[in-house]
């Protein structure tokens, strides 16, 4: 199947948009802070949630923020309660009955990733935004000889999973899951038969979001030096099915879900990789661009169109495809960049590209 990209026009700016200099129909907008990177963009109750960090002396300090439009923002209150919660830079996190936050520092004698967990109390709310607390764990929580990592967080109703990859039964890596009903207490599964490993094979847990199953979970496993795709689903976050997607050498690395449906992007694993999208968990995989190198950063399925931020070769891509992964198209950035995160609000696309000290934030009308 040959593919080409297809540049959309220019749209018109969002109403009521001032006279400020434009790009390729983006607006850049005010950063919610002096320095701030944002790292991730969740859509909340009444706007969005920004998560990332701030400058703080030669390091970075955890920060976030709230907005009902990506024009203004609040700051959420931060309490790190931990000396690696001090130096976090927040990640992911999971906006279910309450919100858990997932931070990342780096540190100790190898400079590996330290990983901090917070929650708040509805702190989606806008004009009276809750405190986002640290809950400090044992080190062998998340890490430790027997960790591989923790990576995404996504919560439905009153339960929280993260995921990431452990040393399982056996001494075989597999993927692994951490779940919590209060945001501070958490109970590790990597022993779970449907998402470990079992002997044979070596699943891995890519990214997680939730939609119409409830959780779900994309990644891979290897059997006999084949990459197979998978999908995970559970209802509540502690029972699994397992899904394998169809094809063969090939990952699935993120899903993006609407009331109806689930979009799945990955690639294949084949000398020349090829970005993959698959409509839903029965149908074949539809290819997209091939690059050397290929990572999906995130994906939104809106009701007409699935969004696909893309870093081919090391520069990002917005792709845009119909329901069924076809009519592909590229829409051009504001700027280049290597790292964006984007949300999807009622006034537009916002988004945020991301530099080594600080971000810049861009809104658009929805392409």
């Amino acid at each position: 199947m040959r593919w080409s990209f297809a540049l959309l026009a220019v749209l018109a700016l969002v109403a009521g948009c001032s006279s400020a200099a434009t790009h390729s129909g983006w607006r850049e907008l005010p950063a919610p802070a002096a320095g701030a990177r944002v790292l991730e963009l969740i859509p909340v109750r009444d706007g969005v949630l920004a998560l990332g960090s701030v400058p703080s002396g030669a390091d970075r300090a955890p920060a976030a923020w709230l907005s009902a439009d990506g024009t203004r923002w609040s700051s959420i209150p931060v309490r790190p309660q931990s000396p690696y919660g001090f130096l976090a830079e927040l990640i992911s996190a999971g906006a279910g009955e309450r919100t858990v936050v997932l931070g990342q520092a780096f540190g100790g004698a190898h400079g590996n990733p330290r990983m901090t967990v917070w929650s708040a109390d509805h702190p989606e709310l806008v004009d009276h935004p809750a405190e986002l607390v640290e809950h400090p764990q044992v080190f062998e929580l998340f890490g430790g000889p027997h960790a591989l990592a923790v990576t995404a967080a996504a919560g439905l109703a009153g339960v929280t999973v993260l995921i990431g990859g452990w040393d399982g039964p056996g001494g075989r890596y597999g993927a692994a899951t951490w779940t919590s009903v209060d945001g501070a207490t958490w109970e590790r599964h990597a022993d779970d038969p449907v998402l470990s490993s079992a002997p044979g094979e070596l699943t891995g847990a890519a990214a997680i979001t939730t939609g119409p199953p409830g959780f779900v979970i994309v990644g891979q496993t290897q059997r006999d030096r084949t990459q197979l795709p998978l999908e995970w689903t559970s209802p509540d976050g502690f029972t699994w099915r397992r899904i394998s997607l169809p094809g063969t050498a090939a990952l699935a690395t993120r899903a993006g879900c609407n009331p109806d449906r689930c979009t799945i992007f990955g690639q294949s694993t084949s000398a020349s990789p090829t970005l993959l999208c698959w409509p839903n968990d029965a149908t074949p995989a539809v290819p997209g661009p091939a690059a050397g190198i290929i990572d999906t950063l995130k994906v939104i399925a809106e009701d007409s169109r699935t969004l696909a931020m893309v870093r081919l070769d090391g520069a990002a891509h917005l792709l845009s495809v119909d329901p069924n992964c076809a009519d592909w198209q590229d829409i051009p950035l504001p700027v280049p960049a290597t790292r964006v995160q984007m949300a999807a609000l009622p006034a537009g696309l916002l988004l945020s590209t991301i530099e080594d000290n600080a971000s810049r934030l861009w809104l658009r009308s929805q392409p």
